[in-house]
């Protein structure tokens, strides 16, 4: 494993920023690699995407998706009145996954849906909830 690298303009934080995954070689020769991990604040890539990078500076910066995973990024920011926990657990039945940055963002998390889950009741919890105004999400 290694650690490639997104540079981009995070409308989040809104700033220039940089984000580190975890990727898997594929073909290094071609700079092929596939993200092992789910991305907090890059969009347009997910969990199992192969992207293509170049070396700069001792680093490997994507440059280009490659071949798409199938999979989907959802951003969620959880607001104080939120049952958290709750709503992550759900996720995870659904056959999802998540990361967290309690640490960075108070209630913030990226959530990969892979390509075999039924998107629907997920984006419908969501929705549900945003109305509600429990958090708010983003499909990244």
């Amino acid at each position: 494993m290694k650690k490639i690298i997104f540079k981009f303009w995070n409308d989040i934080l809104d700033e220039d920023y940089v984000e580190r995954v975890w990727a898997e070689p594929i073909d290094e020769e071609k700079g092929h690699y596939k993200i092992d991990n789910i991305p907090y604040f890059v969009t347009s890539y997910s969990d199992g995407d192969v992207v293509r990078v170049e070396n700069e500076f001792e680093e490997l910066v994507v440059k280009e998706l490659i071949k798409p995973s199938g999979n989907t990024t959802i951003n969620i920011i959880f607001f104080e009145c939120a049952n958290k926990q709750g709503v992550l657990d759900k996720l995870t039945s659904f056959g999802c996954e998540y990361e967290g940055m309690e640490n960075f963002i108070t209630g913030y998390y990226s959530v990969n849906v892979p390509e075999a889950v039924d998107y629907k009741p997920i984006y419908k919890l969501l929705n549900e909830l945003e109305l509600a105004e429990q958090l708010s999400f983003r499909e990244a």
